[in-house]
């Protein structure tokens, strides 16, 4: 099917539908939008028969977008980041406008070399009118926020490569295999414990990583659990029930308070590099530029003061 030209009214309708799945429902959108249930339903019905699509079912089940309502989302998604970044680079005099969103790992405001509240203070004290949104995910999140056009970077580990970015080394994190204080390895000292223990014990997989991109080690562990993110894979080490690993930065306050310890140190882990992704070969805001040079170089500052290697990157 062919779709006519898209108008201001279209706009307005996909506007509508996107609040509508980011609300996750009619009812929940009717604050958001300040109308009516049975206007926004009309706004629905309008758009769908627009675009000759079901986009979403609702009912007794609840409210739930469809394949053909997910992949229009996801394109209304891009497509109002670019409105957002023509109207910033054509409309604006020297003042930075427009909007900043930035989404970074969900564990990183414990790494003692990450400072993006620093980065913050310092776009803050500019002479500007951006509205920053932080999102925080998994890495796979990450990437499609980026890919999607929902956040101009992302920081994180990233254990695959996407040809479509470009990605800006920061910093670096060890990571070790834990257990948690419930764990019948918990109170045995390292040298009583073997290969053969670890890999005697349930696991809890990285959902962010695939089995391929797993270490040889690794790869004979009993996993029974899994979570897409690092507060998850916490929870279930927590339990006592499962080993996994997580980065030291974020589990040394768990380890402080006695309630996580490393296993095997010299056996099990390795050093995530966290990197700042952006898309590669798409027009920059002048504020997604001057935010992207004043990270990188806070995050070398602080790299070079650590003694750890600098960081590079052009806006």
């Amino acid at each position: 099917m062919r779709l006519p030209p898209i108008s201001n009214v279209d706009l307005k309708l996909l506007n509508v539908f996107r609040t509508v799945a980011q609300c996750g429902g009619f009812s929940l959108a009717q604050a958001e939008l300040n109308v009516s249930q049975a206007t926004i339903s009309i706004h629905i019905k309008n758009l769908e028969t627009r675009l000759g699509l079901t986009l979403c079912q609702r009912g007794r089940a609840g409210f739930a977008l469809t394949e053909d309502g997910q992949r229009v989302y996801d394109a209304s998604n891009a497509l109002f980041s670019h409105l957002e970044d023509f109207r910033t680079m054509v409309l604006s005099d020297k003042r930075l406008v427009g909007e900043l969103q930035v989404a970074i790992i969900d564990n990183s405001i414990f790494h003692p070399r990450f400072q993006l509240s620093e980065v913050i203070k310092q776009f803050g004290a500019l002479d500007h009118r951006v509205d920053v949104t932080v999102h925080v995910g998994s890495p796979n999140q990450l990437e499609q926020m980026v890919l999607g056009g929902q956040a101009h970077m992302a920081i994180g580990f990233f254990p695959r490569r996407l040809s479509q970015l470009e990605y800006v080394p920061l910093f670096r994190s060890e990571v070790r295999l834990f257990c948690g204080q419930f764990h019948p390895l918990f109170g045995r000292d390292d040298a009583h414990i073997s290969v053969e223990d670890i890999e005697g014990h349930s696991h809890a997989q990285r959902g962010y990583m695939s089995f391929d991109q797993l270490s040889e080690k690794e790869r004979s562990f009993q996993y029974t659990a899994r979570a897409p993110s690092i507060e998850g894979i916490a929870h279930l080490i927590l339990s006592g029930e499962h080993l996994a690993f997580l980065p030291v930065h974020y589990a040394q306050s768990f380890v402080k308070a006695g309630k996580m310890r490393q296993l095997m140190r010299d056996s099990y882990g390795y050093v995530a590099t966290y990197e700042l992704i952006r898309r590669k070969s798409v027009p920059r805001t002048p504020a997604e530029k001057q935010f992207h040079q004043m990270l990188v170089e806070e995050v070398g500052r602080s790299n070079l003061l650590d003694g750890h290697e600098d960081v590079s990157g052009s806006a």
